[in-house]
């Protein structure tokens, strides 16, 4: 069966374009961020305090180590997900509420106090959980940029975006990643252990999330390609 030329261009447009993509919503790149520092500074919380008085260690005995959950509470799909799961290995993890601090961290530049109430409500957060928005678009691009978090707006002002944890060590240096939309005690347990001594451990999955997500995007493409040609051919 022969394909029409332009349906080879419409193919090639599209692969190209999700190839662009895929540089936009890849996962970070651990070997340029593990060890590099996160700063919240310019967040607050829905009371509009700031992060950084909340979470001032001064009469901690032990720093605890910080787990950042980014989302953004308008969103259809995973960001519930990821917290609720979150939020059910971390009660089974064997963990203390002094051994971690956890933090919803909001990449949408449209949040507000009213909406980070209402997704703490929606998912029952217990209340030394911290959601967090950016005062300013420099703030939330320099935190994004330390995390190598990258998003791309879609449909309805929604996001394609990296479903993950950033593990940070006590004074808030990037230890690891957790990958994926549920998360088992175990992993969240030895992430934080590893995460006190300053041990990272997930260098190894970036080249397969990168096969992973490129290959995702050209079938994508590809699908998306057959049937745009399907309905020009029907009209």
């Amino acid at each position: 069966m022969k394909i029409a030329p332009y349906r080879l261009v419409t193919f090639a447009s599209l692969a190209v374009i999700a190839a662009s993509q895929a540089q936009t919503v890849l996962p970070p790149d651990p070997s340029k961020t593990i060890g590099e520092p996160v700063s919240l500074e310019g967040f607050v919380d829905e009371h509009e305090r700031p992060v950084t008085a909340l979470t001032a260690a001064s009469t901690e005995r032990t720093p605890r180590v910080w787990i950042i959950s980014p989302i953004y509470t308008r969103c259809p799909l995973t960001c519930s997900p990821i917290t609720t799961s979150l939020k059910a290995a971390l009660h089974d993890s064997g963990l203390g509420s002094a051994d971690y601090r956890v933090v919803s961290l909001s990449f949408d530049r449209r949040e507000t106090g009213e909406s980070l109430q209402s997704f703490r409500d929606s998912v029952h957060l217990p209340d030394e959980w911290l959601t967090v928005r950016a005062t300013a678009p420099a703030a939330l691009e320099r935190t994004l940029r330390s995390l190598d978090f990258r998003t791309m707006t879609i449909g309805d002002g929604q996001y394609a975006h990296p479903n993950l944890l950033a593990v940070l060590t006590p004074d808030m240096r990037l230890n690891e990643y957790i990958f994926g939309v549920t998360f088992s005690p175990s992993q969240l347990a030895a992430a934080v252990r590893a995460a006190r001594t300053g041990d990272p451990s997930s260098r190894s999955w970036y080249g397969k999330l990168v096969v992973v997500s490129g290959v995702g995007l050209l079938v994508s493409a590809g699908i998306f390609g057959a049937l745009l040609g399907r309905r020009r051919s029907r009209g």
